[in-house]
């Protein structure tokens, strides 16, 4: 299952073309570094991924970046206490009726009260969090493309206590599943027990219970992560560095 996945992340990371990018409204510089950047061999799995979840560069925009936030589950939806982030970011499309994750953010940006953005992703530095990788069974927040909510700025909310200025409440579908990855702490644990409650083994009863706390992730193993960082450095010409932690005991 790792080695498929690390090989999806693989391609992940490089089966974006130039034209795709000018297609999303970057700067042309941006899609011309991407120019000639594509795998040389198909794979049919991952144009499987992309075709159900494309990804998008958005570059200079507000958003909310939740990876390694705190939520809080209620009524089946978990709340995330994420960052407020201005700059370039990605996100899953969530095309709908000819629209996307792009032009939702875009709306968000554009309006004068300034309402609302959505969670989309940019690298967080290694040296606040890391990647946990979870076999499962387990739940997660699945954050990219959440809607975060302006008013909730510097306010109280429930479950997760009173706001700084630069935190925004963005909301976010929970995932029960098996072979999962999430974002936390930096400092690796030294225990399985410690491991364990970081990735979280919950039934579909518990994942969702009201008053939960769930970490927010992706499906697949850590390189799906790595993948987008790549992508995502590549993109916008940064160098971010990433840290990933086994349980202990584990070897691969």
């Amino acid at each position: 299952m790792v080695q498929k996945y690390a090989k999806i992340g693989f391609w992940l990371a490089c089966a974006f073309s130039g034209a795709a990018l000018i297609a999303t409204g970057l700067p042309a510089a941006y899609a011309q570094a991407a120019v000639g950047d594509q795998p040389t061999s198909s794979d049919s799995k991952v144009s499987e991924i992309l075709r159900e979840n494309p990804l998008v560069p958005l570059a200079a925009q507000n958003y909310g970046l939740c990876a390694g936030a705190v939520t809080f589950n209620f009524n089946g939806i978990t709340y995330a206490r994420c960052r407020l982030m201005h700059g370039n970011s990605l996100a899953i499309k969530h095309t709908y009726s000819g629209k996307n994750a792009q032009t939702v953010n875009q709306i968000g940006n554009a309006q004068g009260n300034g309402a609302f953005m959505v969670s989309t992703y940019s690298p967080p530095k290694p040296s606040q969090y890391a990647l946990y990788s979870c076999p499962g069974p387990g739940s997660f927040a699945q954050c990219n493309g959440g809607i975060c909510f302006t008013n909730t700025t510097g306010k109280a909310f429930p479950g997760l206590g009173k706001l700084s200025s630069n935190e925004i409440i963005c909301s976010c579908p929970i995932t029960t599943t098996r072979d999962y990855h999430v974002t936390g702490p930096a400092q690796c644990p030294t225990a399985r027990s410690q491991y364990d409650a970081i990735c979280g083994t919950f039934s579909q009863a518990s994942g969702t219970a009201n008053g939960a706390s769930l970490y927010i992730g992706s499906g697949g193993p850590p390189e799906v992560t790595l993948a987008m960082n790549a992508y995502y450095d590549r993109v916008f010409k940064t160098s971010s560095g990433s840290k990933t932690c086994q349980r202990p005991g584990t070897t691969r």
